[in-house]
Order: C-alpha cells, then structure tokens, then sequence
C-alpha cells in the first residue's frame, strides 16, 4: 500500500528572513498530508509572510508507512534581489506532524545526517561556507520530532545562499510514518471527547505491527478470537485480523471472555497496554494515587516517559482517556522505539 504524494504549504516562518512557498515535503494519505513545519524558535510562531528566503521541495517521493521512509529534501535559497540573506545567528526548526517520526533524534554528534550545506551549487559558492573554528551551519537542539540549527558562519563572497533539510539517511533522517496522521486532524478538533476499547486497540495496532523498530515481539496464535471472546461478532473480521496479533502477544487483553469494544476505555488501559511493548521496568512511577494492580505495563510507560500525570502528581488511572491524551501517548510511543545507530 502506497501513499500519494501532495504538495502542501505551512505558513510558519521563522521572522521576517524568510519566506514559505509551496513545496515543502509532503505526503498525502486519503484526507492526510504529511506536512513540515519550519519556523524559528524564538519568534514564538508568529506567522509572517514575507522574508529573505523562499523555501521548496526537489522531489515528493512515493511513501509507505513503516521505519526509514524517504522524504523529499526541503532547499531554502536566498532571494536572488537580497545579497546576504541570512546573517550569523539567525535560526531556523524544522518540525514533523504527529504521526511521524526521525528514526533518530538528532544529536550534536549527527546533524550533519539531517541538514546539509553545499559548498558549491551548480558553479556558484555557497554564502553558508564551514570557517576554520566555526561551522557553516550549528547544532542547537534535536527531538524526535524536530531539528533546531542555527546559521555559524556566511562569506560574502558567495553569490547564492543554500541550506537544504534532508530526510534520507537511513536510521537518521529517514522518517517513521504511522496512521496516526489519519486520525491526529480529528483527534486534535475533538480533543476532550472519549475513545472506545475497539478505537484504541485498532490505532495500536496500526502504530506497532508494521514497524520492525517496535520492541515487541509478534506472537501468533492458532486460536480463532471468535471463539475465545463472546462479543467478538461486534467486530468486523477485518478489523479482528488487524487486532489479533497483539491479543496473541498479550497487549491486548479481554475481561471475562469479553473484548468489550465499544467499552470506553481507561487512561490505565492505554498505558497498561503500551507499557507491555517494552520490557518490563522495575522502577517505581511515583504517582500520588494507587495503580491497579493488573496494569504492570504502566511502569514500563512511566520509565520511557510515555505517561507522565498530572501537575499534582496523580496519574488518575480510572478515568476515561481523552483523544488529545491518547494521541500524545501513541505519539510518544512511536518516538520510543530504539534503532540501532550505523556508522
């Protein structure tokens, strides 16, 4: 399964130094895009739109949802009526939607996988030029989800400006896309409205079966769920199939012989059943409430930092998840799958 690519614009710039034209990288799923955000961090993402720069995409490539999917590379180029347009010290952050991931957070050590600076383009010196103890281009900080850099040093004498973010270096740059990108635009609009049991375990699925970089380990087992749940005809087979290999493993699991899908489901639940992705964690959550004692995967979620609870420490495991905390807990569980660094 393919996903078509799109063209798609986001009006965040970052001050008046730059301008957002069409062409940033993207991806188009059904109703979803994938679209990157570029701003500068200290201007608080006030939308400004005109500047120095003007920002495109060189190629939309086909993706699939999985680890290491190639993006098109984001070039930002100088105005050609603008003689310097970037000067030392101007910023600038690129950031994915919920839904994707880097492979790796960048890091001071592996930037240069995620952005690149060309010394010469097409015969013309680049004004962003490496100078003998100050680096064209500096790292500033890395997420997951984003890159913050930061102009080091520029030699008049170039004639063109070019900075190019790029997305294809495999277990750097390269992107972890998931189907939450389909569901984030509603669950962003209706963010305090409740998720059933089948919602959940259908959007897990989604967000750990295709990617080998998931910690858990697929157990498959003969037995039909149609006859281990009692309610199973509530479900689809399709969405049955989708669900089963993580009841096999033991993610999901039923009350009583019973699946209860259209149950709403606990902020305990959720983070029960992301914990159990990852190894089983001894490490005490500290929150101010009492755990039920069935949900050990909660530990294994508090120490990745997938849950963290409330300002007053309470983590409220009785309590219906909202969509907005449910979409910030897949998210977090996509960002904390390890993948092993190559050389």
């Amino acid at each position: 399964m393919h996903i078509n690519p799109r063209r798609i614009i986001i009006l965040t710039v970052f001050t008046a130094l730059f301008l957002i034209s069409l062409g940033i990288p993207s991806i188009g799923f059904a109703d979803s895009d994938i679209a990157i955000t570029v701003s500068d961090p200290d201007c608080g993402g006030e939308k400004v739109h005109e500047g120095n720069t003007i920002n495109t995409v060189l190629s939309t490539p086909n993706v699939s949802f999985g680890d290491n999917r190639v993006m098109g590379t984001l070039r930002i180029t100088g105005k050609k009526d603008i003689s310097i347009p970037v000067k030392p010290g101007n910023k600038v952050m690129v950031t994915l939607p919920v839904g994707a991931c880097y492979m790796q957070a960048p890091t001071a050590d592996t930037y240069k996988n995620y952005v690149e600076w060309p010394k010469i383009l097409d015969g013309e010196k680049n004004q962003i030029q490496d100078a003998k103890n100050v680096p064209g281009i500096k790292f500033i900080s890395g997420t997951p989800r984003s890159i913050t850099v930061e102009v080091g040093n520029i030699d008049a004498a170039g004639k063109i400006m070019v900075l190019d973010f790029v997305f294809d270096k495999e277990n750097y740059s390269t992107l972890r896309v998931s189907r939450l990108i389909d569901v984030a635009k509603e669950y962003k609009e209706n963010p305090d409205e409740k998720v059933t049991r089948l919602e959940f375990m259908k959007i897990l699925a989604d967000s750990t079966v295709p990617f080998p970089s998931c910690p858990l380990k697929i157990v498959y087992d003969d037995k039909i769920l149609t006859e281990r749940f009692l309610d199973s005809d509530k479900i689809s087979p399709q969405d049955l199939d989708k669900i089963k290999p993580l009841i096999d493993s033991g993610v999901i699991v039923g009350c009583q012989n019973l699946l209860e899908p259209d149950n709403y489901l606990t902020r305990a639940e959720a983070a029960n059943a992301a914990g159990k992705l990852f190894p089983t964690s001894e490490q005490n959550t500290n929150f101010t409430d009492d755990l039920p004692a069935w949900a050990l995967g909660i530990r294994a979620a508090a120490a990745k930092g997938i849950v963290i609870g409330y300002p007053d420490g309470a983590f409220k495991p009785d309590q219906f998840i909202t969509k907005s905390e449910l979409l910030t807990l897949l998210q977090r569980t996509l960002e904390s799958y390890e993948t092993k660094k190559e050389n």
